[in-house]
C-alpha cells in the first residue's frame, strides 16, 4: 500500500485571454509551464519518488518527462487522470455558452454536479472514475508515488478526502504546478492533506 501520495498539476498552458472550457483539449505547457516543469524537478530532486502517474494529456505528460530527469523511473499514463469531458463545449469561450445556450449555461450553474454538457461527462461521472483509478493505485502500489493531473481532477481527489461536496470543489484552490501532500494517519483509514506547493 502507498505511503504517501503527492499530488500535481501540470504547468500552466496558454489558454487565450477569454475564458474557455478547456478539458480534453490537449493543449501543450507555454513557456511559463515549461519553466514551472523545471522548478518542480528542482523540488523533488532529492525527494524519493517509487511511481509516477499522469494524465494522458499532453501538458500533464510534459510535466512528467521533466520530472523523471535524474529518477531511475519512468511515468504510467492513465486514462482515468485525463480532465472532464467538456464535449460540444470544448475550447468554446464561456461567453459564448452564456449567450447562445443560456438555458444550458444556467442549468449547469445550478446543477454542477449533475449537469451534462452535450456529448460530455459530469463532474459526478469524472468524480467516480477518478476516485476509482486513484483508490486502486494507493491500494496496489507501495512506497511514494507522484500523480500529475489537472485541476479537475485534483479536486475530485481532494473534495473526497476532505468530505467537501462536488458543488463546493472549487473552493479548493489548484494553481498550476501546485503540489498536494497525502499521507495517511496512524490507523490508515483517513489521508491527511497538506499543500506544499
Amino acid at each position: 500500500m502507498v505511503e504517501k501520495v503527492y499530488l500535481l498539476r501540470h504547468g500552466h498552458i496558454d489558454n487565450g485571454s477569454a475564458k474557455r472550457y478547456l478539458g480534453r483539449t490537449d493543449v501543450p505547457l507555454d513557456t511559463q509551464g515549461k519553466e514551472q516543469a523545471h522548478s518542480l524537478h528542482d523540488y523533488f530532486k532529492t525527494i524519493p519518488i517509487d511511481m509516477i502517474f499522469t494524465s494522458p494529456l499532453k501538458r500533464c505528460v510534459q510535466t512528467a518527462r521533466v520530472l523523471c530527469v535524474d529518477k531511475p523511473i519512468t511515468y504510467h499514463m492513465v486514462e482515468a487522470f485525463a480532465e472532464i469531458d467538456m464535449g460540444d463545449w470544448e475550447n468554446v469561450e464561456m461567453s459564448y455558452i452564456a449567450s447562445h445556450n443560456p438555458e444550458l449555461y444556467a442549468q449547469r450553474g445550478k446543477d454542477l454536479e449533475y449537469f451534462t454538457p452535450p456529448n460530455g461527462e459530469s463532474f459526478h461521472d469524472m468524480a467516480k472514475r477518478v476516485r476509482d483509478a486513484f483508490d486502486a493505485i494507493t491500494h496496489h502500489a507501495t512506497g511514494t508515488i507522484l500523480i500529475i493531473a489537472h485541476a479537475g481532477v485534483n479536486r475530485m481527489i481532494l473534495s473526497s478526502i476532505l468530505s467537501i461536496e462536488i458543488k463546493d470543489m472549487f473552493t479548493i484552490e489548484q494553481p498550476y504546478a501546485c503540489v498536494n501532500e497525502l499521507t495517511w494517519d496512524q490507523q490508515r483509514t483517513q489521508w491527511n492533506y497538506q499543500r506544499v506547493l
